[in-house]
C-alpha cells in the first residue's frame, strides 16, 4: 500500500498546482542524481553543479590575469554578466529544488495556494544549507568519476594481469560506486530535514545518513521505480513532440510558401511540449521524494511489498 499512497498524492499535488511547475522547471536543470547513479555513472559527468563550479573558477581565473584596459573592458563585462547568469540561475535551481521539498509538507501544500513569490521565498531561505548538500554530492561524484572511477576502469581495460584486474573491479564496483549511490540517496533525505524538519546543515546529514541506513532497501525500489516513470516520461515526451511536428511538416511539402512560417509555429510548440513536460516531471520527481520523506520519518509508517519481502526472510537486511 505504500506506493499506492505516496505516488498518487505527489501526482494529485503536482497536478492541482501548476505553479510548481515553474519551480520544476529549474529543479530539473540539477539533473537527477539519485536514478542517473543506478543508470550509468557516466551520465552524471560533469553534472549542472560540478560545471557551474568550473565556470566560475575559470572566470575568477580570467578575472585576475586580464589587464583591466578600456579595450578589454566589454570582455571583462561579458564575463560578469555570465558570472551573474549562472549564479542566478543556480539559485534559482537550488531555491525551486528546497521549494518543491517544501511543497510536499502540510504548510507547504498551504502556501503553494497563495503565491509563487511566497513558495519561493521558501526555498530561497533554506538557499545555503541545501545548495551546501548538492555541492557534496556533487563534488564527491566529479571526484569519484575524474580523479578514481574513469582511470580505474582505464586501468582495467588495459591491465593484462588477471588478478589485479578482479581486484580493483571489485573495489570499483562493490566500495566506490555504492558510496557515491548513498551519497545521492543521503543527500536527499538531507534536503528534507533542512526544509521540512528545519534541521542546522550538519544535524541534517547524519540524520539522513541514519534515515537511509534504516530505510536503504526501500529508497532503492523507490529510486527504480523513479527511473521507470522518467524513461516513460522521456518516450512519452519525445511521442508528443513527434505526433505534434508531423502536420507542419506534412502541410509545408504542401503549401511550400508557408513552410518557414509553419516550421517556425512547429519548432516554438516542440518548445512549449519540451519545456512543460520536463517541468511537469521535474515537480513530481522532487515532490515524491519528499513526500517518501515524510512517510519514512512519520510513525507507524509502512514500507514497500520489496522491504516487507526482505523483512521477512532476510531480516538482518531491513535492520
Amino acid at each position: 500500500m505504500f506506493y499506492r499512497t505516496v505516488y498518487p498524492k505527489a501526482w494529485q499535488i503536482t497536478r492541482k498546482n501548476p505553479v510548481v511547475w515553474f519551480f520544476g522547471l529549474f529543479a530539473a536543470l540539477l539533473g537527477y542524481y539519485e536514478i542517473e547513479t543506478l543508470s550509468g555513472l557516466a551520465n552524471n559527468f560533469p553534472d549542472f553543479i560540478s560545471t557551474n563550479i568550473k565556470s566560475w573558477v575559470d572566470i575568477f581565473v580570467t578575472f585576475s590575469n586580464a589587464n583591466l584596459t578600456w579595450s578589454g573592458l566589454p570582455d571583462v563585462l561579458a564575463l560578469f554578466g555570465l558570472f551573474i547568469l549562472f549564479s542566478a540561475i543556480t539559485i534559482l535551481a537550488i531555491s525551486s529544488q528546497a521549494s518543491l521539498t517544501y511543497t510536499a509538507s502540510a504548510k507547504g501544500k498551504q502556501s503553494v495556494k497563495k503565491s509563487l513569490g511566497l513558495q519561493l521565498q521558501n526555498g530561497v531561505d533554506k538557499f545555503w544549507p541545501v545548495f551546501g548538500l548538492n555541492i557534496i554530492n556533487s563534488l564527491i561524484v566529479y571526484f569519484f568519476l575524474s580523479m578514481v572511477v574513469m582511470p580505474l576502469i582505464y586501468f582495467l581495460s588495459n591491465a593484462n594481469d588477471w588478478v589485479i584486474y578482479i581486484i580493483l573491479g571489485l573495489f570499483v564496483f562493490f566500495i566506490l560506486v555504492p558510496l557515491v549511490i548513498i551519497i545521492s540517496f543521503v543527500t536527499r533525505y538531507g534536503i528534507g530535514f533542512v526544509v521540512i524538519k528545519n534541521q542546522k546543515f550538519t544535524d541534517a546529514f547524519v540524520n539522513s545518513w541514519l534515515l537511509f541506513r534504516i530505510n536503504w532497501i526501500i529508497t532503492l525500489e523507490n529510486a527504480f521505480l523513479l527511473l521507470l516513470i522518467t524513461i516513460l516520461s522521456i518516450v512519452a515526451i519525445i511521442t508528443l513532440m513527434v505526433f505534434a511536428i508531423v502536420p507542419f511538416i506534412l502541410i509545408s511539402f504542401m503549401i511550400p510558401i508557408l513552410a518557414p512560417m509553419l516550421m517556425l509555429i512547429g519548432y516554438f510548440v516542440l518548445a512549449v511540449i519540451f519545456i512543460t513536460g520536463t517541468a511537469i516531471h521535474g515537480s513530481f520527481y522532487n515532490i515524491v521524494w519528499a513526500t517518501i520523506f515524510l512517510d519514512l520519518i512519520a510513525p507507524g509508517k509502512s514500507h514497500g511489498k520489496i522491504h516487507r519481502v526482505a523483512h521477512k526472510h532476510l531480516p538482518k537486511l531491513t535492520k
